[in-house]
């Protein structure tokens, strides 16, 4: 249930203009990206602002229009049960970004 709160949040801050199914792809493997790495630094015991801080000045993320993400995202993986920090998590949110489709108004 708190994935599909996450995704459905996530998406609705996504751009109202129409995107390329390759738009897409660049923007759901980005994102999942940046839960990639939230996964890990918990994983590692970091804490979520440190995470926070150590995603938004990483290479990938820097300086684009996901940074913008990076707080939800990390945030979210940080209500996660520990059993469910797994590729996964990664891959689940991976699909369901690519599945959403954005309807319009």
């Amino acid at each position: 249930m708190r994935l599909l709160s996450l995704i459905a949040a996530c998406l609705i801050a996504a751009p109202a203009v129409a995107e390329t199914s390759e738009q897409k792809a660049e923007r759901c493997a980005a994102q999942a990206g940046i839960v990639e790495a939230a996964v890990t630094l918990r994983q590692d015991g970091r804490r979520q602002k440190r995470a926070t801080r150590k995603i938004l000045k990483s290479d990938p993320v820097k300086g684009t229009k996901y940074e913008a993400n990076v707080d939800v995202l990390v945030a979210w993986i940080y209500t996660l049960p520990a059993a469910q920090l797994n590729a996964d998590t990664v891959q689940t949110f991976r699909q369901a970004c690519l599945d959403f489709e954005q309807k319009p108004e």
